[in-house]
């Protein structure tokens, strides 16, 4: 896990749409493990927004090329 609470986001890819809309800041807010799954929270746009991984490391790849560095 490489994430913790509070690293910020934007996806600036055309290829990650699906889970992160483009231009938007996701601030992390919470990670639980639910069953066979990661349940990563995001703030965004005032509005809290639930992102369901399968593992940690599906999760990492998937935030590492969003991350706001």
């Amino acid at each position: 896990m490489k994430f913790i609470p509070g690293t910020r986001f934007i996806n600036n890819t055309m290829s990650n749409t699906k889970l992160f809309k483009r231009g938007a800041l996701y601030v992390l807010n919470n990670i639980k493990s639910l069953d066979n799954s990661i349940i990563y929270t995001f703030q965004v746009e005032g509005e809290l927004k639930d992102v369901t991984f399968n593992n940690i490391q599906q999760a990492d790849e998937w935030l590492e090329k969003i991350q706001l560095r």
